[in-house]
């Protein structure tokens, strides 16, 4: 009798657990029920991280279970910083809005006094895609490679202090004795590109996928020229155009433009606050694979002619996290180059 009584005390206790834990399962698929979620936009319309992200938005709510509302909010400023604040310290924490992330560990090591954020502390859904930038010069400024900025001054256009249009053209200035002079106060692609065109500025760095999507006609036109390459892809047809780590003369140099250009392959990634439950992380993060294999979102992106190059959260978490224990002389070579801008 006493064993019967401590295994049917066993089994009732077996039961509970499981009608607990199917009850949390379902409790979780439904929380998106009826809710929305937002992306917060780091950059303007226009732009490359504005045009993955309201893809993401279009197709990504199929995929959750629930069918949530999905929808965009532009939070530009400081490279991308204002955004990385807003959702980190600010925003709901329930999983209801996240992020395009583009402003990490650059940011920490250049502007410590504007971000309020730490990048390997945001949870990590997916990407969608590297994000391989270029230096570009208009075809009229008469700069063709690398090496001819070199010999005269170049006005480079961007965005602002510390944001990425700035922080390379610095590094490159420092270490490879490029003359590019810096001109900030172009606060998205879009102007930037305007800017090129009226002849205000000979230069830029641009987001690769932005610049064939919105701008093929040029790269077949020879209206600019790409001086130099950004990231781990391979850029098809500009295979002889320098890669950026290249230009570095010693290991010192090689092992800080390495670094500078990690961000590429962060990528086009969202992310979650850093208190987001598990749960619903792991649904996001499920969704968001499921929607990068999706033919309909596959589609979409070659209509637009984008790239699909997908990592997901749980991989994307550990290279941020990985790239984080960065040494110190790197952060603090950083951060006087940009503060000597």
């Amino acid at each position: 009798m006493v064993f019967q009584a401590q295994a049917l005390k066993a089994l009732t206790i077996v039961f509970a657990a499981a009608s607990a834990s199917v009850t949390a399962q379902a409790q979780t698929g439904d929380f998106y029920k009826g809710k929305t979620i937002k992306i917060v936009l780091p950059t303007a319309p226009g732009g490359s991280t504005s045009l993955y992200g309201l893809l993401i938005a279009e197709h990504l709510q199929r995929h959750i279970p629930g069918n949530p509302v999905v929808t965009t909010e532009y939070r530009v400023g400081a490279g991308g910083i204002v955004a990385a604040n807003y959702v980190y310290n600010a925003a709901p924490k329930d999983g209801t809005v996240i992020t395009m992330l583009i402003s990490g560990l650059l940011a920490e090591d250049t502007q410590p006094e504007a971000v309020k954020f730490k990048a390997a502390k945001f949870r990590y859904i997916g990407r969608a895609a590297d994000l391989p930038r270029a230096f570009v010069a208009w075809h009229s400024a008469g700069i063709n490679t690398i090496d001819d900025v070199r010999k005269r001054e170049v006005a480079l256009g961007s965005s602002g202090k510390g944001a990425l249009t700035s922080i390379h053209p610095l590094l490159v200035n420092d270490i490879y004795g490029t003359k590019f002079k810096i001109v900030n106060g172009y606060s998205g692609a879009g102007t930037t590109y305007l800017a090129l065109e009226r002849g205000e500025i000979d230069a830029t760095t641009v987001a690769w996928e932005g610049l064939v999507a919105q701008h093929a006609d040029w790269l077949r036109d020879g209206k600019i020229k790409v001086l130099a390459t950004m990231g781990s892809r391979k850029f098809t047809g500009y295979e002889n155009v320098p890669k950026v780590e290249s230009l570095a003369k010693n290991a010192d140099d090689r092992e800080l433009l390495t670094y500078s250009v990690h961000y590429a392959d962060v990528g086009q990634a969202l992310a979650a606050p850093a208190e987001i439950p598990d749960d619903r992380l792991q649904i996001l993060r499920r969704a968001f694979d499921a929607m990068v294999a999706d033919p309909a979102f596959i589609a979409s992106t070659k209509s637009k002619n984008v790239e699909i190059e997908p990592m997901t959260g749980e991989e994307l978490q550990a290279f941020v996290e990985k790239a984080a224990q960065r040494s110190p002389k790197i952060s603090e070579r950083m951060r006087a180059l940009v503060s000597a801008e």
